[in-house]
């Protein structure tokens, strides 16, 4: 029975991982959204490809935000915006890339501390060094990894 769970699970993130390589190149503005989302636990990632992994695992339980969805913007030279911070701000569970490619999201954390906030960041998480290959969302390994992650932060 473990193993067939196993095996789902990695079928569910290799699937996850070839999605996200469609969702790179869709165009788009940000997630954001002024609804009511009472109810809900409120994620935010840095990067649509980790928001989309976000949020179809937690499925009608998250409301998630992505910060950066424009395949043409560049994360590494990204200035979050006032709006961005008040979205980081209400998170309860935050997801960053890492690995130098979001480093403006430490400055977003450190500029409003959140009492209960759970924060991923998907390089220390998988132990990637900070000069190493920060485009893990193309390894089904990595997917994997994260999800259990992301998982584990939701029952939290």
């Amino acid at each position: 029975m473990a193993g067939l769970v196993f095996s789902k699970r990695a079928m569910a993130a290799a699937a996850c991982a070839v999605a996200l390589v469609g969702m790179a190149t869709a165009c788009g503005t940000s997630s954001k959204s002024s609804e009511s989302t009472s109810g809900k636990l409120e994620v935010v990632a840095t990067i649509n490809a980790w928001g989309s992994v976000a949020a179809q695992f937690g499925g009608g339980k998250v409301h998630e935000t992505s910060i950066i969805t424009n395949p043409d913007t560049d994360p590494h030279d990204y200035e979050p915006s006032p709006a961005d911070a008040r979205t980081v701000a209400g998170a309860k569970v935050f997801i960053a890339n890492g690995i130098g490619y979001d480093a403006w999201a430490d400055k977003l954390l450190a500029a409003n501390p959140g009492k209960g906030r759970t924060e991923l960041a998907v390089g220390k998480e998988l132990g990637v060094a900070e000069d190493g290959n920060p485009h893990q969302w193309y390894s089904p390994a990595s997917v994997t990894k994260i999800v259990d992650a992301i998982t584990a932060d939701y029952k939290k």
